[in-house]
């Protein structure tokens, strides 16, 4: 029996969010995904099976709005019922010299990419500590180890949801619950204006095999936690 069964995926719409929400549902959860654009949420309600379709829904909510996240878990909460995995996938990042950043495009960005998975959690937990059960999936970045010139505000936030996620796991593992950080190196999906495809499987990992590792993740007996996991395609230079 599965330790948990109901999921809750942000930035699920395309690249390693939508190969999360595939793998979830492959392997028997019920998932609700969330990102901003409803055609395409859809449209992977659409492709799927019938008999996969009973475990399946959509939010669409912009993570970047400050008063977003805990409406999103209400709503949530009120039609899909408590949730066990709160998976905090949404981000964004641009490949450019901090002179070239408003202060509109820094605040934005370390808004999604570390607020928004810090008050969805502090949206999650009262319910998961009052069930003393419950899992927490940050996806941060092999950044939040190293730096890289041109995308400081980015590797700024990442290391942040590092260390937000550090710290959080030994705050609530008392309460049952498990705290995950997963720093991958480079993927192959549109981040920043790439396309989808266009990288060699040695030097960017496949968003579906890399969705994968995170699933196992979940499935960890409950007595065992994983609190980082770095993965990398192998002929990545890091």
């Amino acid at each position: 029996m599965k330790v948990y069964q109901r999921v809750l995926v942000t930035g699920a719409s395309r690249g390693l969010g939508a190969a999360l929400v595939r793998a979830l549902r492959e392997r028997g959860y019920s998932v609700m995904s969330v990102a901003r654009s409803e055609g395409e949420l859809r449209r992977e309600i659409d492709l799927l099976p019938a008999s996969q379709r009973e475990r399946a829904d959509f939010r669409v909510c912009d993570l970047a709005d400050p008063r977003a996240a805990a409406a999103l878990v209400d709503s949530v909460q009120a039609h899909f019922g408590d949730f066990d995995v709160l998976i905090n996938n949404a981000g964004a990042g641009s490949f450019k010299p901090l002179v070239q950043w408003s202060a509109d495009e820094l605040a934005a960005g370390l808004h999604l990419n570390l607020l928004a998975p810090m008050l969805l959690a502090r949206a999650v937990l009262p319910g998961m500590m009052a069930r003393r059960h419950g899992m927490i999936v940050n996806i941060a970045s092999d950044l939040a180890r190293r730096p890289l010139a041109n995308m400081a505000p980015y590797v700024a936030a990442k290391h942040g949801l590092l260390g937000f996620s550090s710290s959080l796991l030994r705050e609530v593992k008392a309460h049952g619950i498990k705290v995950s950080a997963v720093l991958p190196g480079i993927i192959d999906s549109a981040f920043d204006g790439a396309v989808p495809g266009s990288k060699d499987e040695a030097w960017a990992l496949k968003c579906d095999a890399l969705a994968g590792r995170i699933v196992d993740l979940i499935e960890l007996p409950g007595s065992m936690v994983i609190d980082e996991l770095a993965i990398h395609p192998l002929h990545q230079d890091f």
